[in-house]
């Protein structure tokens, strides 16, 4: 017998395919059209609608009125309130700018004599500073006393205080 194709294929390559076409028809043979929706005659609809005229209650639809409960027109205008500088005319002024939040903590201090030096912490670094010295150009210790210690924020001129932990 002369072969069709011009590839020899093997057995198990040949039986693979003829399975899988087996398998397709099966499964597009399980699919069922759906019909298309059947148009209903003119005498069908009517009593369809005859009867859904029949079953509503057009009572429950009406709304009873209360003179005392007055029903809000959603279409009409409404005043919109402005706020009050917005009426004059000038802007809100801006926020006063604070300085912030002090990045140090206090870790002890050192008394030699008239001269009191503190041990500050920031993240990962540490500090010895005494009063008028000034850390990274920013901040100015002015004052150390035995219950906080005095900061001066430089690019602000505000002053913060620095809490002390009383000693025991």
């Amino acid at each position: 017998m002369k072969s069709l194709l011009t590839r020899d294929i093997s057995p198990r390559a040949a039986l693979a395919v003829v399975a899988l076409v087996l398998f397709a028809t099966v499964v597009t043979g399980r699919e069922a059209a759906t019909p298309p929706p059947a148009e209903p005659r003119p005498a069908q609809r009517e009593a369809a609608a005859a009867e859904t005229v029949a079953d509503l209650d057009l009572e429950k639809l009406k709304r009873p009125h209360n003179e005392e409960e007055a029903i809000a027109n959603l279409f009409a205008p409404h005043e919109v309130a402005l706020p009050a500088a917005a009426v004059v005319g000038k802007a809100a002024p801006p926020p006063v700018p604070t300085a912030p939040p002090l990045p140090f903590q206090y870790l002890g201090r050192v008394i030699d004599g008239d001269r009191t030096s503190v041990f500050l912490a920031r993240g990962e670094d540490s500090y010895s500073a005494e009063s008028g010295q000034t850390i990274d150009d920013r901040y100015r210790i002015e004052q150390i006393t035995d219950t906080a210690v005095t900061f001066t924020y430089l690019p602000m001129g505000k002053r913060q205080v620095l809490a002390v932990p009383a000693i025991q």
